[in-house]
């Protein structure tokens, strides 16, 4: 018997054989779906202890899936780190910089993340004279809005013991001035020489930083999501939350196996299943991100020399892989450039050929080639994509990217059509927006926030992206619970104050979550 029954919806699901019309009501039955059909064909499963939610004819489809959110940093940022997206120019930046110090006089190292010099009028990445101005007596740990760059003042410096002569960790830059002395800017694994300085956040800490982070994706309809970068201790972290039953959404966990700056890969662990927590899949990094130079390019940046970071040996990257599909993993690469994706998709071949039917997926997958799209197809290869980084980074595309590159960047309508799998995602905090409609939006117009078109022929269609934020999510992350409005899945959806296929591709952003529900309990409401 239905534990509640919401009826006089609108019902939206992007599943084979779902046909809107007709069916208006859904009844749950504990934490699944157990009945699909209109009010008075569910009123059989209806007793007096049911509850009857009417919808007042708004659209429910399938709670969001963002299958790229590194959702401790999100939380993080809500909670133990200073964000710094907002800083508009370099002295703005040292001033919030400034005030973090004076706001927090007892605390040790200095940590704050978000800054996009290429957002600036004639910016530039500070280094460690900027930092030193307004903190020379503490140690500053300042992370680029894309991850790949940060920057130390000399007291971090001094504490890491990084000097002139300290040589660069294979797939990082140690960034020098002149005279050949560190500068502070790092680049890649080389920022593992200043974060393993500074010390480690503890379980509980993360577990706060998830909850900071929960709340937020609640709002944007968000049910699950799939945090690609974890190593032992949020995984540990993870893994009580979900004994505790404490997550309070699907959660995929990748673990890394080669952390930043280490000689040592991570163990692998063991394949993991639960409703709430899920890890079949590892993670690599093979470059950096197109927003600062650093993905690993044919040719160079523009007005530069720069071909970007390839930080993978391959020897090692397919050992470790080989590895991982042996215990029953599924592999994920982050590949931006055209060179990594290359790198990528040749071990992929590879692989495939000796471990046909893993999983296999490529994060990012910023500029592939036409013969890379071709063996993705041949091979199965899946893609998770962020059309989002057009709107936020667009600017910084047009800034480093020659024209064929920009036009053949995040071709979202391209891989759709060589039938590869492809999920849509956020990559936050990278980005700050990480709402999935303004991903959509972004999808579906090509445009960034000042409005410039970006390879406007590689527009998707609605029904496109909300499949990429659904049922095509559920399975690149092989999560079969999830992603439609089916009898036995789990009763994890969202209404909506209006249909997202009636809605004007520049309104998608303005749509409103009215209510969230995962495992068939209201988790977040307007009201």
């Amino acid at each position: 018997m239905a534990t509640h029954v919401i009826h006089n919806a609108s019902l939206l699901s992007f599943h084979p054989g779902f046909r809107r019309g007709g069916a208006d009501a859904l009844a749950v039955d504990g934490d699944r779906i157990e009945a699909i059909g209109t009010l008075d064909e569910l009123r059989p499963l209806v007793n007096p202890s049911t509850r009857l939610i009417d919808a007042r004819g708004m659209t429910l489809m399938p709670g969001l899936h963002d299958t790229h959110i590194h959702v401790w940093k999100v939380g993080n940022l809500k909670t133990f780190m200073l964000d710094v997206r907002a800083a508009t120019s370099l002295e703005e930046l040292l001033t919030l910089l400034q005030k973090y110090r004076e706001q927090h006089p007892g605390i040790g190292w200095i940590t704050a993340r978000g800054f996009n010099e290429a957002a600036w009028e004639k910016g530039r990445i500070p280094t460690r004279e900027d930092l030193d101005k307004v903190i020379p007596d503490k140690p500053v740990y300042l992370i680029r809005t894309c991850a790949h760059i940060a920057v130390a003042n000399s007291k971090a410096l001094e504490l890491a013991g990084v000097t002139g002569d300290t040589p660069a960790p294979s797939g990082g830059v140690i960034h020098k001035d002149s005279r050949g002395r560190p500068n502070g800017i790092f680049s890649e694994t080389a920022l593992g020489l200043i974060s393993s300085q500074i010390p480690p956040y503890t379980r509980e800490e993360l577990k706060i930083m998830i909850r900071a982070a929960r709340e937020e994706m609640y709002r944007y309809g968000i049910t699950a999501v799939t945090d690609p970068a974890v190593d032992p201790v949020l995984l540990e972290a993870y893994y009580e939350m979900d004994r505790a039953g404490e997550l309070g959404c699907r959660l995929q966990a990748m673990p890394i196996l080669l952390p930043d700056g280490g000689d040592r890969p991570y163990p692998i662990p063991e394949c993991h299943s639960s409703d709430h927590l899920t890890v079949n899949t590892v993670k690599f990094f093979s470059d950096g991100g197109l927003s600062g130079q650093t993905a690993a390019l044919k040719r160079p940046y523009k007005g530069s020399a720069e071909q970007g970071v390839l930080r993978l040996d391959r020897d090692r990257y397919l050992s470790l892989c080989c590895q991982a599909h042996e215990k029953g993993f599924g592999v994920a690469t982050h590949a931006i450039g055209d060179a990594a994706i290359e790198f990528v998709t040749n071990v992929y071949q590879q692989l495939n050929a000796d471990f046909p039917g893993a999983l296999r997926r490529i994060e990012h997958l910023g500029l592939p080639e036409e013969r890379h799209l071709q063996t993705m197809a041949a091979c199965d290869i899946a893609t998770s994509m962020q059309a989002v980084f057009i709107s936020e980074l667009g600017k910084n595309f047009v800034k480093y990217l020659d024209e064929p590159y920009l036009q053949a960047c995040y071709p979202i309508r391209s891989v759709l059509q060589h039938g590869i799998l492809t999920a849509l995602s956020s990559d936050a905090p990278v980005v700050k927006d990480f709402n999935p409609f303004k991903g959509m939006e972004a999808a579906i117009t090509r445009k960034d926030n000042e409005g410039k078109l970006i390879a406007e022929d590689e527009g998707i269609r609605i029904e496109e992206a909300l499949t990429a934020y659904t049922a095509s999510a559920a399975k690149i992350s092989r999560t079969p619970g999830l992603g439609s409005l089916e009898a036995g899945k789990f009763a994890d959806f969202i209404i909506l104050d209006r249909d997202p296929l009636h809605t004007p591709p520049a309104g998608l952003t303005g749509i409103k979550v009215f209510q969230t529900y995962v495992g068939g309990n209201c988790v977040w409401s307007a009201e």
